[in-house]
């Protein structure tokens, strides 16, 4: 997993390499800016000018060594700066120093250059040390640029925008395309509020210390592909659809029976040994008919699911998927929760989660380790409203500590959350699975992989890094606009065969 620092971490691991490594400070921001243009012309390609804008500060100077390597590459640069430099870093001075008669220096926002739809921006003003607002000719200079509609890249993190808080209201802030951050992500990344100040962004490598950021205490990380690649094991010759667990499906009501369908679908592609879904009568034949290889038990009601199957030979039991919110299936959700054993793994979704959200203590009925995902609304009836994301995010904290059970809080770069409070962002996924269904296909492959054998963090980190790779490969084939919860089940083999 990539840890993710606060500002103040960044800047001990700076300095724990400059002095360890050992290299000059000016070094390491050459070698920062190597790797930043490197990057870029991997992301863009540059038809027009490239207009780069500096700070007095080190993500300036950064910006300095960008100009002069790309005007190596004989590339048309003009580089801009802002302030005094009597005030400058060192190793701004340094890098100002080599191309000094090619800066100008910025006096008014009436003095910015007229552009064309083919050139690029580069913003070095400020990087992630920022901690108070902008103010003066560099916020006037970002509004300007904000207006011009040229493609924009930010150098580590966009001017104006904090590393590791939420702004005050109403901010300036530098708007990139792409944001090309150095060694670590920011925590500001991922918060929903900040994600025009972001764009997309990449990670670089510049040499930082591993071992030294790899030792920094922080309750946030990046969960990518080699975090769940490990969590797949080879199947024994000799084993049997036994050996993968027994799941129950809880799922379905009236004119939302789909929502089992699909679940039931992807706990099979998950890895699911046996499968049974229990779900009202009117689902009978759609069940029996969609998902042939999964037994299929009547609740005893036509319209909900109001009974319980014995749960004694089951190892794992998702519930929430198209279920409803009738008072007998409230009742019904109650008693699975009275009826568990210690052994049995949970995982809640949907309107299982708002049933619990109704009932008085509900939450703290569920049984250690449970996984519980919710999207952003069925989250706030868990918790009622926040004030920021960082508030939300604090409550998610909080909830899992309190409850001790593992949450996904889903949406672009969901928050993968165990009972201690570590909090990892997914990084795979796309808009286009903001679509019907597409939760029920993630409770069932969470499903599908605690049946088939793993811890309940295992299964989410897996499970959603999985759904959104599947999801990603759907944009890919079908594009974001067309994709459904249909594709992903579709998808589900290539992107564990890509894993």
């Amino acid at each position: 997993m990539i840890p993710i620092l606060s500002a103040q971490q960044i800047r001990a691991a700076d300095q724990h390499t400059i002095q360890h490594e050992p290299i000059p400070s000016v070094e390491l921001m050459e070698r920062a800016s190597v790797a930043f243009v490197k990057e870029l012309l991997k992301r863009v390609t540059i038809q027009g000018s490239v207009y780069i804008f500096c700070g007095v500060g080190n993500n300036g100077g950064d910006g300095l060594a960008i100009a002069r390597l790309l005007k190596a590459r004989k590339i048309v640069v003009y580089t801009y700066a802002i302030g005094s430099l009597e005030k400058a870093s060192l190793d701004f001075t340094t890098n100002y120093r080599r191309i000094e008669d090619q800066v100008e220096w910025l006096e008014s926002s009436s003095d910015l250059p007229k552009m064309g739809s083919q050139d690029l921006i580069i913003d070095a003003l400020f990087g992630s040390g920022l901690s108070r607002p902008l103010e003066g000719l560099v916020r006037e200079v970002i509004h300007q640029l904000n207006t011009i509609s040229v493609r924009k890249v930010s150098v580590d993190i966009a001017s104006g925008l904090y590393a590791d808080q939420i702004p005050e209201k109403d901010p300036v802030i530098f708007q990139p395309d792409i944001t090309i951050s150095f060694q670590v992500p920011k925590w500001s990344f991922f918060q929903p509020s900040l994600s025009q100040y972001v764009g997309d962004f990449f990670l670089v490598d510049v040499g930082l210390d591993k071992d030294f950021i790899e030792g920094q205490d922080t309750n946030y990380f990046l969960l990518t592909d080699k975090d769940v690649r490990h969590l797949f094991k080879p199947r024994a010759k000799f084993s049997h659809k036994g050996d993968f667990g027994r799941l129950l499906i809880i799922a379905g009501s009236y004119g939302k029976m789909g929502a089992a369908v699909m679940c039931a679908e992807a706990a099979f592609r998950a890895g699911a040994g046996l499968v049974h879904v229990a779900a009202p009568a009117c689902g009978m034949d759609i069940l029996q008919s969609q998902v042939k290889e999964a037994m299929v038990i009547a609740s005893g009601e036509h319209e909900v699911v109001v009974a319980l199957p014995d749960l004694k030979e089951f190892d794992v039991i998702a519930v929430g998927p198209g279920l409803g919110q009738h008072k007998k299936t409230s009742l019904m959700v109650e008693k699975l929760l009275e009826t568990l054993e210690d052994r049995q793994k949970l995982v809640i979704d949907a309107d299982g989660i708002n049933i619990l959200s109704q009932i008085r203590g509900g939450f703290s009925k569920l049984p250690k380790h449970a996984i519980l995902t919710p999207h952003p609304g069925e989250f706030a009836r868990m918790v009622g409203s926040w004030d920021d994301d960082a508030d939300k995010l604090q409550k998610l904290q909080c909830f899992v500590r309190e409850y001790n059970v593992n949450i996904v809080l889903k949406g672009a770069y969901s928050a993968v959350t165990n009972s201690k409070g570590r909090v990892h962002f997914n990084t795979s996924g796309n808009p286009g699975m903001a679509t019907a269904g597409s939760g029920d296909v993630l409770t069932g492959v969470i499903a599908g992989l605690l049946s088939s054998g793993l811890s309940p963090m295992d299964a989410l980190k897996a499970g959603v890094f999985i759904h959104g790779l599947a999801g990603d490969l759907c944009a890919d084939e079908f594009g974001e606009r067309s994709l459904t919860a249909g594709d992903l089940i579709k998808m589900l083999p290539i992107a564990f065969k890509k894993t």
